[in-house]
């Protein structure tokens, strides 16, 4: 495999500064040049996702800058071989016909790939206006050119669309504007009606003011409505994401922000006058396998959420603020709680949850998770370890710092005890550290141990691929290093 000098010279970095023989470093390669934005356009802990397994193929999307002007960037979708002897050369796709010039960090991009029909679906550039939505021809996925063929795949894509083909009667006023945070997750057997196999998540309205909406995909059918599942009232939900646990149980969390009334000024900005400060609560909900997404209901089994109670979906019942039994732990406003940070759910079907609070006077990392007897924990991540962590990433965390992920380690050994890992980057002034920790269903989720860590290399939010790590048990973290977007793997077989 060919390696350039620059990718060569990174991974012996990663290699060098790694702290822990438990994870090993497997390699970092370079996706493309990161857009020189004030706000990072590739990398926010809402893309959801940026980085996907399909068979024998790994697939990431990111922009890259424009050759000729600087204040212009183009959505890339780039691919490469995964097998047995390693991992061959990233190849990309760039979408030229669309100019992307907001220098706004909601504006991500969004992959999803339908497992049926091998569809690709991306969405993005998406704050607070008409969906931005193409789709591949079917089979891409399923049956994939030649790398050689990879860069003229965008032809093989829909012209950029403001709907969801299948659904050109709904209203686009209503379901199809100011949209933002779209999201797609893969739907497993288990949770499957017929053969649905790709859901999409998105807000509609802005920030303080918005609901969040449910569409499924059926290879063959398109995309059809499952409802809005969370409206805001006076507010709008921040999720943190959206898991599927073993049984087919959907998931999901959220912190609730108030609506501050902002007249006159622009709220479709970086950093609007509604802000995190106005973020309150930590809130969850889960849908029943075999219920299409209809059905909602809070902690303990009671139906919250009905999105079928109704022939016409704006008069469904959705999950509202005053829900019975939705608040896990109250946090009030100023309490330091962050949206969109990171939630994932473990082989037992426990749900996890990463966030940051200051109700103790000082801004800490939080872990709440909830056991597989539906009680819910929460507890404070230490201030210091014992051996030290070279970034002392708990100590660093503020308001509106990077965010961190949750990643739930896969078995088949029933004996292995359920492990968590905490990827965390420092949110010290002018620091790039990432440090992953480790805590154990053993131990209570509370015997937090530093596992691997490097000074430097990232640069902005860590995401990575859920899928790969399923199939391969190995993290692909996606990550601003620098100048560069690229994905840095690590081999979890010694934990």
């Amino acid at each position: 495999m060919k390696v350039h000098l620059s990718v060569l010279l990174s991974t012996l970095l990663w290699a060098a500064l790694a702290q822990c023989s438990s994870i090993r470093t497997i390699g970092w390669s370079v996706l493309g040049p990161d857009p020189q934005t004030v706000n990072r356009l590739n990398g926010e802990s809402f893309q959801q996702d940026a980085l996907v397994t399909f068979g024998s193929y790994q697939y990431a999307v990111h922009y890259v800058p424009d050759t000729a002007n600087a204040s212009v960037r183009h959505p890339s979708l780039s691919r490469r071989t995964l097998s047995d002897s390693g991992t061959g050369d990233w190849v990309t796709a760039t979408f030229a016909d669309y100019d992307q010039t907001d220098d706004d960090g909601h504006n991500i991009i969004s992959l999803g790939i339908s497992p049926g029909d091998g569809t690709l679906h991306l969405a993005y550039d998406q704050h607070d206006n008409p969906l931005v939505y193409r789709v591949s021809n079917p089979g891409l996925a399923t049956q994939p050119p030649s790398d050689s063929d990879w860069p003229s795949v965008t032809s093989l894509f829909t012209p950029v669309l403001d709907y969801l083909p299948n659904l050109t009667t709904l209203d686009k006023n209503t379901y199809f504007i100011n949209i933002t945070y779209p999201r797609f997750l893969r739907i497993p057997e288990t949770a499957r009606v017929g053969k649905e196999d790709l859901l999409l998540e998105l807000r509609v309205g802005r920030s303080g003011l918005g609901d969040d909406w449910l569409y499924t995909y059926t290879p063959g059918k398109g995309w059809e409505l499952a409802g809005r599942y969370l409206e805001g009232v006076n507010n709008n939900a921040y999720i943190n994401g959206l898991d599927y646990d073993f049984k087919g149980n959907l998931h999901v969390t959220w912190t609730y922000r108030d609506y501050v009334n902002d007249i006159g000024q622009d709220v479709a900005q970086e950093a609007g006058p509604n802000g995190p400060e106005n973020n309150h609560d930590l809130n969850y909900a889960y849908s029943p396998p075999g219920a299409q997404l209809l059905s909602w209901k809070n902690n303990w089994g009671q139906v919250i959420g009905n999105l079928s109670a109704s022939d016409i979906p704006l008069d469904a019942e959705p999950i509202v603020p005053a829900s019975a039994g939705i608040v896990m732990f109250g946090i009030p406003k100023y309490g330091g709680i962050l949206n969109q940070e990171a939630q994932t759910v473990d082989r037992d079907g426990r749900v996890h949850v990463l966030n940051r609070e200051n109700t103790t006077g000082t801004e800490q990392w939080y872990h709440y998770w909830r056991s597989t007897t539906s009680d819910w924990t929460r507890t404070a991540l230490p201030l210091t370890f014992d051996p030290p962590s070279i970034n002392n990433v708990t100590t660093t965390p503020t308001v509106i710092g990077k965010r961190g992920k949750l990643v739930s380690i896969p078995t088949s050994s029933s004996s292995a005890p359920t492990t968590v890992l905490y990827i965390l980057p420092s949110n010290a002034a002018n620091s790039s550290g990432l440090s992953i920790l480790a805590s154990t269903g053993p131990g209570h989720f509370q015997d937090w141990q530093v596992v691997w860590e490097v000074s430097e290399g990232c640069g902005w939010e860590p995401l990575f691929d859920r899928y790969r790590l399923e199939r391969d048990g190995v993290v692909s973290l996606y990550l601003v290093n620098g100048t560069d977007v690229g994905v840095l793997d690590l081999d979890l077989s010694g934990m």
